[in-house]
């Protein structure tokens, strides 16, 4: 009902919705916060807390009996690492595995390399606590990029068509990509997942998407997939702990030796 562009739209209606939305969880805080339950994070539809099972049953009763709604735990972890960003952040279940929720690693637009950094980046933090280790890990992954050690799978980057490639107005990589593919003689229609790269060369980006069925034998843009997947993945959960861009750079400084022992 919020959308302007909704079939239903009705501006009270939206605004009485979040009004009761934020009554809702403003009056389950203070429950928690009376049962000397810690709340360590909330938004508009959850509450994160730390778990006392006793108290978060006497919680779920309470909030039924005031609010007549339902509250059921949804995840336990371990641990959990809250980004800047709402509804962003990656938990440490029972059995070390993570539950990502919003962040590069859970989305469809981002290389498979980016994702697994990310992750790891993620699980090293929540593992270990050593912001040093998982510096070096995205360091170490930064350098392997820049020396062509990644898998072109690892570095396709999907999105979906989502009108004819007549209709669109402005480029964008995937729709160049898919122009590429037509040309080719492959049926490309709107709800298509167009998977590209980014070569190297000299003209803008968009220009340089080449599909993932096509490229094989393409020179592979490290710069572009440096500074616009796997940094920005790996920073999504380092600046949370103070980490910077220029930390990660300095891995793209390669020896003379990394150099020499690289070429064939």
């Amino acid at each position: 009902a919020g959308w302007v562009g909704a079939r239903w739209y009705l501006k009270p209606v939206a605004e009485a919705v979040a009004a009761w939305g934020r009554a809702t969880i403003s009056t389950a805080l203070k429950i928690a916060k009376e049962l000397g339950l810690e709340v360590i994070y909330g938004d508009t539809d959850s509450l994160f807390l730390r778990y006392d099972q006793a108290k978060v049953e006497e919680f779920k009763r309470r909030v039924f009996e005031q609010l007549g709604l339902e509250v059921k735990v949804d995840k336990l972890y371990k641990r959990v690492l809250f980004t800047e960003a709402k509804k962003r952040y990656v938990g440490l279940m029972e059995d070390d595995s993570l539950d990502v929720v919003g962040l590069e690693a859970a989305r469809g637009d981002w290389c498979e390399a980016a994702k697994q950094l990310q992750e790891e980046v993620a699980h090293i933090l929540l593992t270990t606590d050593n912001v040093q280790k998982a510096v070096e890990h995205a360091k170490q992954a930064i350098k392997k990029l820049k020396a062509g050690k990644f898998s072109i799978k690892d570095l396709v980057i999907w999105k979906t068509l989502s009108k004819p490639l007549d209709e669109y107005k402005v480029s964008a990589p995937h729709v160049t990509a898919a122009l590429r593919l037509k040309k080719a003689g492959w049926d490309v229609k709107p709800g298509d997942q167009i998977g590209f790269v980014i070569v190297k060369g000299s003209g803008k980006v968009h220009e340089r998407a080449y599909p993932y069925a096509l490229a094989h034998g393409q020179p592979i843009d490290s710069d572009y997939y440096i500074e616009n997947q796997l940094i920005p993945a790996a920073l999504r959960i380092l600046e949370v702990v103070g980490v910077k861009k220029e930390q990660l750079k300095q891995a793209e400084v390669v020896s003379l030796l990394d150099f020499f022992t690289q070429q064939p």
